[in-house]
């Protein structure tokens, strides 16, 4: 959770989330796959209505759209979904949507360029396509959408990076 290794890890973003937020005003969803196996053991939410977590009854970028929900469920509490770069890959211009009608969320795309979990099911595809590859400049895809974005790549950035996020969101800004 505290590692100081790059490239970094999910759980130290976690980490640094759980320590900028206060649960109790903040909802939080997430996608099937990687995120949700990363968050589930370590984020303690605020009590009912503070977190969604669907485990695998979803497929990949459900939780951009749960993220969305939740914010016109509750306008006044801090959204914020965690998914994969394959999720975000998959269902990204919806984020489009969130700005384009004002819903201002935070997704955190946690990007490591690869469909992690899946490696033995896609052994024979990747070898012949490199179907598990991902690639993309998220950050710069949001701001073309109309949000407010930042890409980091060290851990000292996340706590800073989550604050500007959630400051972005208070001013009605869509984020990424």
């Amino acid at each position: 959770l505290t590692s100081k290794e790059t490239p970094m890890t999910p759980y130290r973003v976690i980490w640094e989330f759980m320590n900028v937020v206060d649960p109790s005003k903040t909802i939080v969803t997430h996608d099937s796959g990687s995120p949700r196996d990363q968050i589930m053991p370590f984020y303690i939410s605020g009590g009912p209505g503070t977190y969604i977590g669907w485990g695998k009854s979803h497929g990949l970028g459900t939780g951009l759209g749960l993220n969305i929900g939740a914010k016109l469920a509750a306008p006044e509490k801090f959204v914020v979904n965690f998914m994969g770069d394959a999720a975000f890959g998959m269902t990204g211009l919806d984020f489009e949507t969130a700005v384009r009608n004002n819903i201002p969320i935070l997704t955190v795309v946690l990007n490591n360029s690869t469909m992690a979990i899946e490696t033995s099911h896609m052994a024979t595809s990747h070898e012949m396509y490199k179907t598990r590859d991902l690639g993309g400049d998220y950050a710069g895809m949001a701001k073309a959408m109309g949000g407010w974005s930042e890409k980091i790549s060290s851990p000292d950035e996340i706590k800073n990076a989550f604050m500007k996020a959630k400051t972005a969101t208070e001013n009605g800004q869509t984020a990424l």
